[in-house]
């Protein structure tokens, strides 16, 4: 059958006016076009290919099948089982296959294409678009036919329409896109724009989130309301030579809001030009990072804080930075100095070196275990100087943690504490002496005071009655040596109470006591007993021989640094107190912990006294759980309290 030129011209017509292509639907306008081309060219079958991404194949985008009067979508032709066809779409795009088994360019088609389908004929135009070739139409037959001129005209003008409904696709696309990526932008970011003068054009819902000023009152306003004042000279100047030479500038720009607040954003700004190159004006994006810039600042202060406590570490302590396996990365001089090491000499050897050979072995190895383990140690260690001499240290271990929760280092920050230890060790040579002589002060003082004298004074009176002593005018006397005698035995009860102490772990030993009854007691034989006066002191648990001891060494002190013409030291009890006053030169609470001292004298002092037995009274009481304080009376005189445990 020959085709009616002026139908196929009507039906050119008809689909020229299709709102489907106008639309860019290309599915639908695919349809239409195929079911216009099988029926106008009174052929069997009419279909749309288009190329893959890739171009090593084409797939079926829409097939009219006019027997069935139905549609069909998604085969695939590769280049590579079609050469031939391919080849010829390259170089002769149109391909006109009167006897489509015999063309050279469909004959490849035959055993899988045409025989199956029963096509003996095709008609196959291109489809361009901006210059390429994006696929195929093609028109098939059932029977041999010869194609004419106006047929592949129709053909050809029908693939135009599908060319610009695809035009149509895209451009609709491409203004979706930028609508949402305007959108996008006009609820993420500031903008602004200004005239060629920079008087505000437009401002976003943003701007006037972040800013607080609305469109309305900055429209025609110049871009600088927002302005800080902070920039430095040039500053806007160096903006301007950028983006009027066509480029975009981009800074952190420090603005003030309405409020007069501080923000920041991360500005970029373009020039605006006509077709002829003329200023329109600026256009403004800006990202508000105000949060990020405190943030950096405060974390800027923190890392700061941290190098000056670091710089402090440094400077008043040793420190050495290890690595997992023990090896020195770090030394400072401190460090060197203290181990008798240069940095050089440390660097990149192993931290064994610094041990002695008995401190090596299973223990030094877990230790190296439990800081790979990220685990903390600290403690007094002792360590080998380079000339193989004894350092003692107080040190800490830290693992240094990484981002993935990992150690990755070891820092030792270390005090030599090697003139401490060597003190402690001369304290300890002395105490070992001291409780020595405590030792054999106490037998020989118990044998003399306790034994001898109290059987010689026996003898005595045993051989020499009380009127022969009378007689001799020697009873005076020895009743003196017997007073002093009981005296002294209290006195050597208190010291070897005193001296007991010394021994490691002693309790001291205490008994329920009528406090003024043992007080006068241990007075009865001293020269000053008539210069205390002691009022009722309660019952208290004390070891009786210290606590007299102690309060007597009080007593004495009050009566010896006194000038008064009637020396006295009255004590007595008000509630949880007892008080000791005296009404001699008076003693301050900073004179008093000042002289509790041992061996210091207050300066100008006449008396004899090294402040020893003062502390040792003070050592008394507070062993007893028993506090001591001290001031000044207004009236002259010095107010001793001492508070009792409960």
């Amino acid at each position: 059958m020959i085709t009616n030129t002026d139908a196929l011209m009507r039906a050119l017509v008809f689909q020229s006016s299709n709102e489907i292509f106008y639309m860019g639907n290309t599915d639908e306008g695919a349809k239409s076009l195929m079911r216009e081309s099988a029926c106008s060219l009174d052929a069997d079958r009419a279909s749309v290919w288009l190329y893959s991404m890739d171009r090593t194949s084409i797939v079926l985008q829409q097939l009219y099948v006019r027997s069935e009067d139905s549609f069909h979508q998604g085969m695939e032709l590769f280049e590579k089982d079609f050469p031939d066809y391919f080849n010829e779409l390259k170089d002769t795009p149109i391909i006109v296959a009167n006897d489509a088994e015999t063309h050279h360019a469909t004959a490849c088609f035959l055993e899988t294409y045409l025989r199956p389908l029963g096509i003996k004929s095709m008609l196959d135009v291109p489809i361009w678009y901006k210059g390429s070739l994006i696929g195929v139409i093609c028109v098939e037959s059932f029977a041999e036919r010869s194609w004419t001129p106006s047929e592949v005209d129709f053909l050809q003008v029908l693939s135009s329409l599908y060319s610009f409904s695809h035009s149509v696709r895209e451009t609709n696309d491409l203004t979706r896109r930028i609508r949402e990526t305007e959108e996008f932008l006009d609820k993420s970011v500031i903008i602004s724009a200004t005239d060629a003068k920079g008087r505000i054009t437009y401002v976003n819902d943003k701007f006037t989130e972040i800013s607080g000023w609305s469109l309305k009152e900055v429209l025609g306003q110049d871009h600088s309301i927002v302005n800080s004042g902070t920039q430095p000279d040039g500053y806007w100047g160096k903006m301007y030579d950028t983006v009027l030479s066509g480029g975009i500038w981009n800074d952190i720009v420090t603005n003030r809001a309405k409020d007069g607040s501080i923000y920041y954003v991360d500005t970029y700004i373009r020039a605006r030009f006509d077709e002829y190159g003329k200023l329109e004006g600026f256009s403004s994006i800006r990202q508000d990072v105000t949060d990020i810039m405190r943030n950096a600042a405060i974390l800027q202060h923190k890392e700061l804080q941290l190098k000056n406590r670091m710089t402090a570490i440094n400077r008043s302590n040793a420190v050495i930075e290890f690595d997992l396996e023990g090896y020195v990365q770090f030394a400072n001089s401190a460090f060197t100095e203290a181990l008798g090491y240069s940095s050089e000499e440390l660097i990149g050897k192993h931290h064994s070196m610094l041990l002695f050979e008995e401190d090596m072995g299973d223990e030094y190895d877990n230790f190296w275990e439990l800081m790979r383990k990220g685990e903390f140690s600290s403690g007094e260690i002792c360590r080998k100087r380079k000339d193989g001499s004894r350092v003692y240290l107080q040190a800490t271990y830290n693992p240094i943690i990484g981002e993935d929760d990992k150690p990755y280092r070891v820092l030792k920050v270390a005090t030599d504490i090697s003139l401490n230890v060597q003190q402690q060790h001369e304290i300890q040579k002395k105490n070992t002496y001291l409780e020595h002589a405590a030792k054999i002060l106490r037998h020989d003082m118990h044998s003399g005071i306790n034994t001898y004298i109290p059987r010689g004074l026996g003898s005595l009176e045993r051989r020499m009655p009380e009127d022969r002593q009378r007689e001799l005018k020697i009873d005076g006397p020895i009743k003196m040596i017997k007073e002093g005698l009981r005296h002294t035995q209290k006195v050597y009860k208190g010291v070897y109470e005193f001296t007991n102490l010394v021994k490691k772990d002693v309790v001291l030993t205490k008994d329920e006591c009528n406090l003024k009854a043992i007080l006068e007691d241990y007075l009865s034989a001293t020269a000053y007993k008539s210069q205390v006066l002691v009022d009722d002191l309660g019952v208290e648990n004390v070891n009786e021989a210290l606590f007299c001891t102690a309060l007597d060494n009080l007593i004495r002190n009050g009566l010896k640094y006194n000038d008064s013409d009637n020396k006295f030291v009255k004590i007595y009890r008000e509630g949880n107190y007892v008080i000791i006053e005296d009404n001699g030169r008076g003693l301050t609470r900073e004179e008093f912990k000042y002289l509790s001292q041992p061996y210091v004298r207050k300066e100008g002092q006449k008396e004899s006294g090294s402040g020893l037995g003062l502390n040792i009274c003070i050592a008394i009481l507070e062993e007893h759980g028993f506090l001591v304080d001290c001031d000044k009376l207004p009236s002259g005189g010095t107010q001793i309290k001492i508070t009792l445990s409960k």
